[in-house]
């Protein structure tokens, strides 16, 4: 085995640990800022569903970043290894800011400047379907979360007895929550491990199914080694009670799950900001999420990551490539 194979495998490890670390704040923080169980269960069953969803629904969007951005010969052992490389560094650093990052935000722009360098992109891909979803499944997210809300909060005489319901049934309440959290890590397993199995597979290093099946684990040993961006989406940002918990999983994982059978790279942490933002909206009157200098933090990493990832990438590719 030569020492680039080596050194792709060794890129994707890394940068699975660090999606995995950045993919369990919006699957479970709601649960853990709510207390609603330990942290230690939390990671078992994330790591578990990652893996579930990864082999069940994995295959589309690994296809759509294997081939379908960039073609996929355009990815040679040396460019995937400039690739993961370049996409770990950028996560790397917004785990080290405790702030959660889109990783798909990052891989198809780091995919875009291979292609780019290669010669050919396939704009359609990127106008007609990732933008569309990109601005149309958060707004619908935000919207979705509103209206349920709404039926909630504030307290008043149309809703009072549902709230007497839900305050009889705390047990039910709870396990809908965790239940959610694992939906929301299934829809992440769904569609963020094919950030790191489509390099790979589009290069010939391994098969599609095979590399989902070996990287879903590393998640779960991300989501365990680094916390920060947990604690920023779950307690830091807007408190989340039991019912608030599960009404936000279900919503962030069916969007998700539908942009996975569209072969769709999308952005969980988005998906799942665009919610807590309608959260806010309903229970504090405003949308003032967090301090302006910890918002103004987030918004900058959002934004910088990306740019570090393409930036690293096309570096790599004009002094190794």
């Amino acid at each position: 085995m030569s020492t680039v194979v080596v050194l792709a495998f060794v890129a994707a490890a890394l940068l699975a640990i660090n999606m995995g670390a950045s993919g369990v704040a919006p699957s479970f923080s709601s649960v853990l800022g709510a207390g609603m169980a330990s942290r230690k269960r939390i990671l078992l069953a994330y790591g578990a569903c990652v893996v579930l969803g990864a082999v069940l629904l994995g295959g589309r969007v690994t296809s759509t970043l294997g081939k379908s951005i960039a073609p996929a010969e355009a990815f040679t052992p040396t460019v995937t290894v400039a690739v993961l490389a370049s996409i770990g560094v950028s996560l790397l650093m917004a785990n080290l800011l405790k702030v959660p990052q889109s990783t798909s935000w990052v891989t198809v722009l780091s995919v875009v400047v291979v292609g780019v360098h290669h010669g050919s992109v396939n704009l359609h891909t990127l106008y007609a379907r990732l933008l569309p979803a990109w601005v149309l499944l958060p707004l619908a997210g935000y919207a979705i979360t509103f209206v349920a809300l709404r039926t909630l909060y504030p307290l008043r005489a149309g809703n009072m007895a549902l709230h007497e319901q839900l305050a009889r049934r705390k047990q039910l309440v709870r396990v809908l929550a965790i239940g959610g959290g694992c939906y929301v890590a299934v829809a992440n397993g769904s569609n963020n491990v094919a950030n790191v199995v489509g390099p790979l597979s589009a290069s010939g290093l391994v098969s599609a199914s095979l590399g989902l099946l070996l990287v879903a684990p590393i998640f779960g040993l991300g989501a365990a080694l680094v916390r920060g961006p947990a604690d920023t989406m779950g307690k830091s940002i807007v408190p989340f009670g039991p019912v608030t918990a599960a009404l936000t999983s279900v919503v962030v994982g069916s969007l998700l799950l539908f942009a996975s059978t569209q072969g769709i790279p999308q952005s969980l942490v988005q998906l799942q900001a665009a919610c807590v933002l309608a959260v806010s909206r309903v229970k504090e009157g405003s949308v003032e999420l967090m301090p302006r200098a910890q918002l103004a933090k987030v918004l900058a990493v959002w934004l910088g990551a990306p740019i570090v990832a393409a930036g690293s990438t096309w570096l790599a590719l004009k002094f190794f490539v």
